[in-house]
């Protein structure tokens, strides 16, 4: 009896500063099919996704490393010289997308659990790359989810997304199907890499393409 290999997916992770508040999840099969759509909280709920899920990448939306020159977030160590921004984020804002910088007071708890969560994925053997939907929204001709979430959905399905739920969707939620969406474009070698790719990529859909 032959057997069946399982089918590949990509987890995407519309990520929060903390339990306190949901954060988005999305398996997606290469058919851009949602097998999931849902809220976490903890870590351990992320992780226990990955183990069931075994997706070939994971794709978060938010800062997975510090800026070049920072060791740490202490404003008044000497690594604070360098600034908030890492040089990623300051090429997305310049070509107009406007990132939140990675140290941002508001952001430093959001980015320290987006790099410990990249840290133990990879540790697991986990291919990870950051993704920020609006960005990928942008590319894509996608309303934004400030626009409202049934735009978003909507822009999501003419970009042949499949299996929404037909229940009501938080924007966190349709945020991470877009980066689930950004890692399917990843795999298949439609997307561009912006800044130096190092630690980790943060990918957008390649502009140069007709979407």
């Amino acid at each position: 009896m032959s057997i069946v290999p399982a089918p590949a997916l990509v987890l995407g992770i519309d990520l929060r500063s903390g339990p306190r508040y949901p954060t988005g999840v999305a398996v997606m099969d290469a058919s851009l099919r949602c097998r999931l759509v849902a809220k976490a909280r903890a870590d351990e709920e992320l992780f226990a996704l990955v183990a069931a899920h075994r997706p070939r990448l994971v794709a978060i939306d938010a800062p997975l490393a510090l800026p070049e020159g920072r060791d740490c977030t202490d404003q008044t160590c000497e690594c604070a010289r360098f600034g908030i921004m890492r040089q990623v984020d300051r090429i997305a804002a310049a070509e107009g997308y406007r990132p939140f910088p990675a140290l941002l007071p508001s952001m430093v708890k959001m980015t320290l659990r987006g790099i410990a969560l990249r840290e133990q994925l990879n540790s697991q053997g986990v291919e990870v790359i950051e993704s920020y939907p609006g960005m990928t929204q942008d590319v894509l001709g996608i309303p934004r989810k400030r626009a409202g979430v049934d735009g978003l959905r909507r822009g999501l399905k003419r970009h042949g997304v499949l299996g929404l739920p037909r229940r009501p969707i938080s924007h966190d939620e349709l945020d991470a199907v877009t980066c689930a969406l950004t890692g399917w474009l990843y795999l298949e070698g439609r997307t561009e890499t912006m800044g130096s790719g190092l630690p980790v990529p943060l990918v957008l859909p390649d502009r140069s393409l007709t979407w």
